[in-house]
């Protein structure tokens, strides 16, 4: 049994191309608003950024981004402050 031959408009679904410089990867930009944070998983698109001319998009959630590297500045915001807790001893 021979495979199927995808059409091409299939790769719509599953490859990403940014409108403003034909770039081909992206990576998931963080969700700004009620819209985007509740509104866009529900239709089954993610906000994305691509990673050559940084123009931001919405694209199906079945393309492939990549997840963006953490900073040391979000690190440490993310991560509660050592010693600030006692231990109520007397």
């Amino acid at each position: 049994m021979t495979p199927v031959a995808s059409p091409s408009g299939s790769r719509f679904f599953e490859e990403f191309h940014c409108r403003g410089c034909g770039g081909q990867e992206a990576y998931r930009s963080r969700p700004r608003g009620f819209f985007e944070k509740y509104v866009l998983p529900l239709l089954l698109l993610q906000a994305v950024r691509c990673e050559h001319c940084y123009h931001r998009s919405y694209v199906l959630r079945t393309i492939p981004a990549i997840e963006r590297p953490q900073t040391e500045h979000t690190q440490s915001q993310s991560q509660p402050p050592s010693g600030s807790k006692s231990d109520g001893g007397g």
